[in-house]
């Protein structure tokens, strides 16, 4: 079975605000999808909603066809590799204590550091990188290695929000091709949030475009380069 997320009409508030309204789309294995929008368009709350963060007052969220609010926390965390807008690594640890985080105490550091070079190579590190600090790293190597620590355990799904925040074109575009290498070469599901619409289109197959809490566009990228509807030309010029 390929892996799949399902949004069925979800919506989201908190106290009296409206988050998210009748929101609805799917992200399929080999689809890579991008969910683009203005600021505050509800995109990370999204995300959050998807991983179980945030509550769905209405609608329903299917992780290969099992609701969130029913899927159990550790089968969870073991289904989904995330990358956090700020890639949240640890300062005190080396690079290859990052990536290898979650299985350190469990196995001998040497096959940690082994599996460490490998994951490295598969994001367009070096494995010398393996025993630098955060501090010794670019921003783009940083964002790397975040991504790189989300799939040390082999995730069936890839959430990214805001992958390439704070980076020049070059690095975003190398960012962006990593992303899309790895739904290629592990077949991970691979949904992000992104600011960049002209990076969304040319490496994710599919986008969704969120305005005024609600879905406005969803679709091939394909389409939306051939059709682009005023709010995607504004989005493109933002950029």
């Amino acid at each position: 079975m390929k892996n799949e997320i399902v949004l069925k009409n979800i919506s989201v508030s908190f106290e009296d605000t409206n988050v998210l309204s009748n929101v609805s789309f799917e992200v399929k294995q080999g689809l890579p999808t991008c969910i683009i929008g203005r600021g505050a368009s509800g995109k990370t709350t999204l995300l959050k909603s998807i991983l179980g963060i945030t509550h769905v007052n209405r609608g329903k969220v299917l992780i290969n066809q099992s609701s969130v609010n029913k899927t159990d926390e550790s089968m969870t965390n073991n289904l989904f590799g995330v990358v956090f807008q700020k890639d949240a690594l640890f300062d005190s640890l080396s690079v290859w204590q990052n990536i290898m985080f979650q299985s350190l105490g469990n196995e001998e550091n040497k096959n940690l550091i082994l599996r460490s070079k490998k994951i490295l190579k598969s994001v367009g590190l070096s494995t010398n990188d393996a025993f630098l600090f955060p501090n010794e790293l670019s921003g783009g190597m940083r964002k790397r290695v975040a991504i790189a620590r989300a799939i040390s355990h082999n995730p069936k799904f890839l959430i990214l929000d805001e992958p390439t925040a704070g980076l020049d074109p070059i690095k975003s575009n190398l960012i962006f091709k990593i992303i899309n290498d790895l739904s290629i070469l592990s077949q991970v599901t691979i949904l992000a949030v992104t600011s960049d619409m002209k990076g969304a289109l040319k490496y994710f197959k599919r986008v969704v475009i969120l305005d005024n809490k609600r879905v406005h566009w969803k679709g091939s990228s394909a389409l939306a380069k051939k059709k682009p509807t005023k709010l995607m030309e504004e989005l493109f010029c933002k950029v």
